[in-house]
């Protein structure tokens, strides 16, 4: 077998694989939302069906009329897009100020930030909570966006890619007479666009799917995200309305795809360079 037609198998082979991977990957989004549009007897059919015979919206006017979508969504988006605001700045703040400035004890805080990967959130909910009720945060989207903002992996992302800021740029600015601050929205934030771009896109991820901590915070209505509603709404103890459930989950993900098809080219290229920092 020549050279070539060894390259040629391991091509087919490739993508053969990755076919059905992406296969796996995708039919459960399939068939969510082939189930959002079935009526009620083409979801309880035995053998089941994978498309509907008569499709139909009945579901998506369920929930309309059953959950104030609209005002959820916007709690979700201003969750996660606050969340994400705030941890972007902040972890490529400290993070440039660990690559870049040399000060006795910075290498020790880097540790301890590091060290603060392997705690699980789950553990600090309780003295959260009680601090929140303190301050009287409990019951508002801020009580959720706060706690959550200060992100130890989104520190140490960003200092990684504050290491590759070159060191002249930053001294020439100071010698131009450039504040700190000046320095870092100015000179740091646009040569690690990249990087803020890929943690922005995980937190953002993050936060939208987060469901433990929204629903220990949030118990009036109009404050629930979508997952927290997504949640608390469907009773199965009693009756799952299967049709309402998958309409209910795919205007939870829709807004993720949107993002994702409007910012695909940098969310691809946030995330493949985000492996070659260091």
């Amino acid at each position: 077998m020549s050279y070539r037609t060894k390259q040629s198998v391991k091509t087919v082979i490739t993508y053969l694989i990755l076919a059905i991977v992406a296969v796996i990957i995708l039919f459960p989004f399939f068939w969510m939302i082939s189930t959002a549009f079935k009526p009620n007897t083409d979801i309880i059919k035995r053998p089941p069906i994978f498309l509907p015979t008569e499709p139909t919206l009945v579901h998506f006017q369920k929930v309309f009329v059953q959950v104030s979508y609209f005002r959820t969504l916007y709690n979700s988006l201003f969750v996660s897009g606050m969340t994400t605001l705030i941890t972007v700045f902040f972890s490529t703040m400290v993070g440039y100020a660990i690559a870049k400035f040399r000060v006795v004890g910075l290498n020790v805080i880097f540790i301890l930030i590091l060290s603060g990967l392997m705690i699980p959130p789950f553990t600090i909910a309780i003295p959260l909570y009680i601090v929140a009720t303190q301050i009287r945060m409990v019951n508002t989207l801020w009580g959720v966006i706060i706690p959550f903002s200060i992100s130890n992996f989104g520190i140490f992302l960003m200092r990684q890619y504050c290491m590759g800021v070159p060191q002249d740029l930053i001294s020439a600015a100071r010698i131009d007479g450039a504040s700190e601050f000046t320095i870092l929205l100015r000179i740091v934030f646009p040569v690690v666009a990249t990087g803020c771009t890929a943690l922005g896109i995980l937190k953002f991820l993050l936060t939208w799917n987060d469901l433990f901590w929204p629903l220990i915070m949030l118990a009036e209505e109009a404050k629930k995200t979508l997952t927290v509603m997504l949640a608390t709404f469907i009773d199965f103890e009693r009756f799952v309305d299967y049709g309402l459930l998958m309409a209910m989950t795919t205007l939870v993900v829709l807004p993720v795809i949107l993002l994702f098809v409007i910012f695909q080219r940098r969310i691809i290229e946030g995330v493949a360079l985000t492996g070659m920092k260091g």
